[in-house]
């Protein structure tokens, strides 16, 4: 009697094979994958150890951190605008496009919305971006203009007022002296206002322990993201462009 042949049992799948392998399968393929990629890769963090998330990065993926990071921020951005209004077609963006968005300071409120909007209407590429942009800088032009000539119509006097001797004296005497026109406010930079507030925020709870903070419901990986954004930061204030 020949001795049985020993069969080694096959390795169970892990949560984070499973993920891997969709993530390989995701990167080959359009970049309408840019949001399932950057859920991936966050959900990815929950199968790891504080630390250990670069490395399996790197060994898994020919994937820079940055581009990483970029995936990860659209995946939110995307997540936080479907929570609201679930229309907009994020697949019909670019990456460039979708990657401005989700950082939050190259379109102002409005920008964001016609652009989000015309997403229902087919691909926003940069030039359709950069198009919509200027239309709507080109409006806001021309309701000025519209604005100004109507102020200057309501202004005119008629034929009755300028025979009034009053009105005749005004317009025949010296001009009154009139204070210049005040500044216009810059416009609000709602990603800076933010910024500053969470920093406000950090600086007053800076004089507690760190251990106080343990519990909290960020991981470590994503405290070593913002560590590193504020890192950037500070670069970009020392040596501004």
């Amino acid at each position: 009697m020949t001795e049985a042949k020993k069969t080694e049992a096959p390795e169970r799948e892990t949560g984070l094979d499973r993920i891997t392998a969709q993530l390989r399968s995701a990167l080959k393929r359009e970049t309408t994958n840019i949001i399932e990629i950057g859920k991936l890769l966050i959900e990815s963090h929950e199968h790891l150890q504080h630390g250990d998330w670069k490395s399996w990065l790197a060994k898994n993926f020919d994937l820079s951190y940055r581009t990483a990071i970029n995936y990860i921020s659209a995946a939110r951005y995307a997540e936080l605008k479907c929570a609201t209004v679930a229309l907009f077609h994020f697949e019909n963006l670019s990456p460039t496009v979708l990657y401005w968005l989700a950082a939050g300071c190259n379109y102002n409120e409005r920008e964001e919305a016609a652009i989000l909007a015309a997403t229902l209407e087919g691909r926003v590429d940069w030039n359709a971006a950069r198009a919509i942009c200027e239309k709507l800088a080109l409006a806001n032009d021309d309701a000025a203009s519209d604005a100004d000539d109507q102020e200057g119509d309501d202004e005119t006097a008629t034929p009755e007022e300028a025979e009034d001797p009053e009105i005749t004296a005004i317009l025949d005497g010296p001009p009154s002296a009139v204070p210049p026109p005040a500044p216009s406010p810059p416009p609000i930079d709602f990603a800076l206002k933010s910024f500053d507030e969470a920093i406000s925020t950090l600086k007053g709870l800076m004089t507690k322990l760190p251990t106080q903070f343990a519990a909290t419901s960020h991981n470590a990986d994503d405290l070593e993201l913002i560590g590193s954004f504020i890192n950037a930061v500070m670069k970009a204030l020392k040596c501004p462009t």
